[in-house]
């Protein structure tokens, strides 16, 4: 494993580092890579920019706003916490928390504190979660990217993140802030540089990851990714659309969906599903896929079988995604 120090604190620059370390540089040996970021908020893939997010907040405030290439929920990062990043060579496409976690989680216990792993993507703490992860996947690489909150400002995050009613009431909670913590509850006497200066080592020596630098070359590319792609505003928004039918569900262990669909002449004319879950599925293949479907649950089945075979939602099967319709 080698690894790549990041000073930079932009979240569009860091971003642009990973995507061009695994579609442009494309190591032979798995990387790690531990940042920060000034205060942001991340998007998951699939997610609503405006059903997520306190624009109003966000602009008072100026914070970052960026998408990620992975899929789950939104997030708020600040330099109170960090970023760990994992790519490894891979060829297979299913996403699998587990070793990177596990890694993680190692080296919290190496710094003396205790974190278990939940049942999808995250740890937790004393009983609530301090991070959050995600993973995406380009031709011969798994990504797998998670935050780890220790003096992060969690009323900044509570008011910056706006949580669809319909997930508070499936986790039996009210707010954001009641179910997360900070890690420097457990380690009141450091700072955060001191929590990440120590996590980052534990990491190093658990993996043996060898120092690498990046050249002028591979910094002016990383920037001209930063600004095409992850400061795109239209990548990171979108377009308005209008929707005549929306219908908006939790499901255990897959998570957030919100599927908005027109009919013209009882065919699906528009269709865009939305939320917090993980797939590698492109965010417009399944709005093309059912374009011109009949409105029935037999035709809806029989166009997404195939796709969901190919490229699976993580804990949805088809005739679950098919419900949502009906």
């Amino acid at each position: 494993m080698i690894t790549i120090p990041i000073k930079s604190l932009d979240v569009y620059h860091n971003f642009a580092l990973e995507y061009y370390l695994m579609t442009e540089k494309r190591p032979s040996e798995p990387v790690l890579l531990v940042w920060s970021t000034t205060p942001t908020v991340m998007l998951g893939k699939y997610q609503e920019a405006a059903a997520e997010l306190n624009q109003d907040f966000i602009t008072e405030h100026q914070i970052n706003v960026v998408r990620r290439l992975s899929g789950g929920g939104a997030i708020y990062t600040d330099q109170g916490g960090c970023q760990f990043t994992l790519i490894t060579p891979d060829r297979h496409h299913d996403i699998d928390f587990t070793s990177g976690l596990t890694l993680v989680c190692e080296a919290l216990k190496m710094i003396g504190i205790d974190a278990q792993t939940d049942s999808r993507n995250d740890l937790k703490v004393a009983g609530r979660k301090v991070s959050g992860s995600a993973q995406y996947v380009t031709p011969g690489y798994r990504l797998h990217h998670g935050s780890l909150l220790f003096d992060s400002n969690l009323d900044w995050m509570a008011q910056v993140l706006q949580v669809d009613p319909v997930k508070l009431k499936a986790k039996r909670i009210q707010s954001v802030h009641q179910r997360t913590i900070n890690l420097k509850e457990q380690c009141p006497s450091w700072s955060a540089t001191t929590f990440i200066t120590r996590l980052t080592q534990a990491l190093i020596t658990l993996t043996r990851a060898k120092t690498r630098s990046l050249n002028a070359e591979d910094e002016a590319r990383i920037s001209e990714i930063a600004v095409t792609q992850f400061q795109n505003q239209q990548v990171i928004y979108g377009s308005p659309r209008t929707f005549d039918h929306t219908n908006t569900s939790y499901i255990t262990g897959a998570g957030l969906l919100r599927l908005r669909y027109n009919l013209v002449n009882q065919r699906l004319s528009d269709v865009q599903l939305s939320g917090d879950f993980f797939s590698n599925l492109p965010t417009d293949q399944l709005e093309q896929t059912l374009q011109g479907v009949t409105y029935t649950p037999t035709a809806i089945q029989a166009a997404l079988t195939p796709v969901l075979q190919a490229t699976p939602i993580m804990g949805i099967t088809t005739e679950e995604l098919v419900n949502q319709f009906f």
